[in-house]
């Protein structure tokens, strides 16, 4: 299977509070936009990684078998994260929300063995759709990375057409100043309930030493000065929690 970092390119028009057309790049009239499932899982009593690695390849293998549509999954383990209850999240990609439902629909209908093995081995039950909008691409692909993840608001009198301008202005000062790595803006849409902010805000390096790369690059570089010259009296972001990651299954297209 082809394996890529987070590699999330494809056209989805949705209706979404506070996203408009305006996002698209490159002439495009559709914002580049796909959706994702973010779950918070815990391993069941007596279980482990190991387990859930074992019911992960069943998975993969009804993926294989079925001829499934294109789709990612990736597990993220707490790094940088606080006093978070849970063990791991997983996050899952599709191309499409057509992608996404015929996936959905199949996978319910077809993997109840699978579906079993998984809820042995962890319980993800914690789980929410967002809508996911690329910012910056990662380069080169990776099967283990780290993630940054903040929660966002963007200022009132101020638009979300606003920050994500500032934000694809940030991107290009990382690339040329020598901090390289994927950037993305996560909606809320579907199992988030009253959430108190309006985007998350994901950060990705190829490796734990791209990670601390960067943490040297932004003292070195004094980041956070253009930070606040883009982001003061626009976006208010909380503390960001890091994850390791590691690709589950991966059959997206490569770019």
């Amino acid at each position: 299977m082809r394996k890529i970092l987070l590699t999330i390119a494809a056209s989805l028009l949705l209706t979404l509070s506070g996203v408009g057309l305006s996002f698209a790049q490159d002439g495009s009239d559709v914002p580049d936009l796909v959706p994702i499932e973010i779950s918070v899982c815990s391993y069941q009593d007596g279980k482990d990684s190991g387990d859930y690695a074992k019911a992960t390849q069943k998975m993969a293998k009804w993926m294989e078998d079925n001829d499934s549509e294109p789709y990612a999954s990736f597990q993220l383990n707490p790094l940088f994260a606080g006093n978070q209850e849970f063990d791991f999240v997983t996050i899952g990609v599709w191309t499409s929300g057509t992608s996404m439902g015929k996936d959905m629909a199949q996978w319910i209908s077809t993997a109840g063995d699978e579906i079993a093995a998984l809820g042995d081995a962890a319980d993800c039950g914690g789980s929410s759709m967002f809508t996911s909008l690329n910012v910056m691409q990662p380069g080169d692909g990776a099967d283990s990375f780290v993630l940054a993840v903040n929660d966002c608001n963007v200022a009132d009198g101020r638009s979300t057409r606003d920050a994500i301008g500032a934000l694809r202005e940030y991107g290009e000062y990382r690339n040329a100043t020598g901090s390289p790595g994927g950037m993305w803006v996560w909606f809320p849409s579907y199992g988030n309930g009253d959430e108190d902010f309006d985007f998350k805000l994901a950060n990705s390096y190829a490796s734990i030493e791209a990670f601390g790369n960067n943490f040297q690059w932004n003292r070195d570089q004094q980041a956070y000065l253009k930070r606040g010259e883009l982001f003061n009296g626009l976006l208010d972001c909380d503390v960001a929690r890091s994850y390791t990651g590691s690709t589950i299954v991966n059959t997206l297209p490569a770019n």
